[in-house]
């Protein structure tokens, strides 16, 4: 355990450190975010009225997150292209796995990074109001973190040998992660108080029950995504 922590850690210093130097994704991130928001804010602005816009932040928060993790993915080992340092890497007495857990917990940290700025403004500018349930939403965007994170970080380096990385990560990410999506959007619905009553019969959102159900199934769909991937990490980053 100790060896694992310590070869985790010098990765993860190592990346970020490297972002902090070339600064090429967090304020990239950022401005696409704010951006994304602006555009859904001016389109709804006279279209939708104010009880509705808490539904449209619902659907646009893991918009962004989705957008801004595959950035993420696509750069956490397109970096290590420069100078062939991915060799370097691969040579050095760790294990892949440990790789892996660093450049997911990496990722983590940005997205976290991202959403403390983005987020207060979804919020702000659709009117949204939680009232006292921060610690839910909090809860609610670390496990859609970690699920995205979790698949994206292992498509990340799949795609680097490729023509079309950032398409194909795009595609592999989005596909992969529906079964994730459709609590993700349940739980945020349930806190910003827009399920309603047309969730109902046989629709897709109805099929998870209640907030606590959703947790439950974001909770199982991160651990065996991250499991997978921490197996097959190994495979792939060798081809």
């Amino acid at each position: 355990m100790s060896r694992f922590a310590n070869a985790t850690r010098a990765i993860f210093i190592k990346d970020l450190v490297t972002e902090l130097r070339t600064k090429q994704l967090l304020p990239t991130q950022i401005c696409l975010g704010l951006l994304i928001a602006w555009i859904f804010r001016i389109a709804t602005e006279a279209a939708i009225a104010d009880e509705y816009k808490s539904t449209v932040a619902a659907a646009l928060l893991p918009i962004a997150i989705l957008l801004s993790a595959i950035w993420t993915s696509d750069k956490s080992f397109a970096i290590e292209q420069q100078n062939d340092c991915i060799s370097s890497l691969l040579l050095a007495p760790v294990d892949a796995g440990h790789i892996y857990v660093a450049k997911l917990l990496v990722n983590i940290t940005i997205l976290c990074v991202f959403e403390i700025v983005t987020v207060p403004v979804i919020l702000m500018l659709f009117k949204v109001s939680i009232a006292n349930m921060w610690l839910e939403l909090i809860v609610v965007i670390l496990l859609a973190n970690i699920g995205i994170a979790g698949i994206g970080t292992l498509l990340g380096c799949v795609v680097q040998g490729t023509r079309a990385a950032s398409s194909l990560l795009t595609i592999l990410v989005m596909a992969t992660l529906c079964p994730l999506m459709i609590p993700t959007i349940f739980a945020l619905l349930s806190l910003f108080g827009t399920l309603g009553q047309s969730v109902g019969g046989a629709s897709t959102l109805a099929m998870v029950g209640n907030f606590k159900t959703a947790i439950g199934y974001m909770t199982a769909f991160d651990a065996i995504f991250v499991t997978i991937c921490w197996l097959l990490f190994g495979l792939v980053v060798q081809e």
